[in-house]
């Protein structure tokens, strides 16, 4: 049985995260290579026995699939570099790159070459995130099947119907752990003013939120009626949740979320 030789072109966070998950999962590391213009983020990985390299080509050299985890703005400029040796091995190209379409990718790479849009987010650090991805029309099923289990070695992964929807997983997953943050840098706060010891305060909101997050995991009901189960007719779960309704803070946060997928959009016009 052939090993899947993987390729990271970029060594941050996401494809780090990424490249640890397949690790605990049971690939050896033998089978991965990871490229990065700075030497130093790729020391922690060659301790974990995966090849490093400076130069990208060198990295994707015989590959099956090559990962794409570098900047937006850079990510077009790094297809050119590798399209050969892509095309060569007939790799699978996977993007965790926010805003850039898989028709730019396609200019670059071709419409023949396989090519994955991923967006995932940055609980994948943790074993713990959620992407969803987007093929073109060149990827086979185990193509599919290669891909998604990349992104399960660190959480869950799902895909959608059209691309358009990646920029909904963008403001669904791939932005919104910084909301949770928000949210819980204003519980925090007000713990604090209410004089909890700021350790106290951190603790009980997030540990609060670890607890929702399980409870929904879990529940074999609805959103609605889980938050109705700690709402007590006239309590003080029910004072809290009024004064979030009279302030609309589902409808800042849903005008958030518009914003995202029109900041992902502009990013992408920006990129083509």
């Amino acid at each position: 049985m052939s090993v899947t030789k993987l390729a990271f072109v970029g060594a941050g966070n996401m494809n780090s995260a990424i490249i640890e998950g397949l690790l605990n999962a049971g690939d050896t590391p033998s089978s991965i290579s990871v490229s990065n213009r700075s030497a130093p983020k790729l020391e922690r990985l060659s301790k974990l026995g995966v090849a490093t390299h400076i130069n990208n080509v060198d990295a994707c050299d015989q590959a099956d699939i090559i990962v794409l985890g570098v900047k937006p703005s850079q990510i077009l400029d790094v297809c050119r570099e590798i399209r050969t040796t892509a095309a060569r091995s007939g790799a699978l190209v996977l993007s965790v790159a926010a805003g850039v379409t898989i028709a730019q990718l396609e200019q670059v790479l071709g419409k023949e070459t396989p090519i994955v849009r991923a967006m995932p987010n940055t609980p994948s650090t943790v074993g713990a995130g959620a992407a969803g991805l987007f093929a073109n029309a060149a990827v086979s099923e185990k193509g599919r099947t290669d891909a998604q289990r990349v992104l399960e070695g660190c959480g869950i992964a799902t895909w959608v119907e059209s691309e358009e929807l990646i920029d909904a997983v963008i403001a669904v997953a791939g932005s919104a752990p910084a909301y949770f943050f928000y949210i819980l840098e204003a519980l925090v706060e007000e713990g604090i003013n209410l004089g909890l010891a700021p350790e106290q305060a951190q603790t009980l909101a997030v540990q609060t939120c670890f607890g929702a997050a399980k409870l929904c995991q879990n529940a074999e009901t609805d959103l609605a009626t889980l938050r109705n189960k700690v709402t007590s007719p006239g309590g003080t779960t029910q004072a809290a949740l009024t004064t979030f309704k009279e302030l609309d803070l589902q409808g800042t946060i849903k005008a958030g979320m518009r914003a995202a997928v029109a900041r992902a959009r502009e990013m992408a016009q920006e990129n083509g």
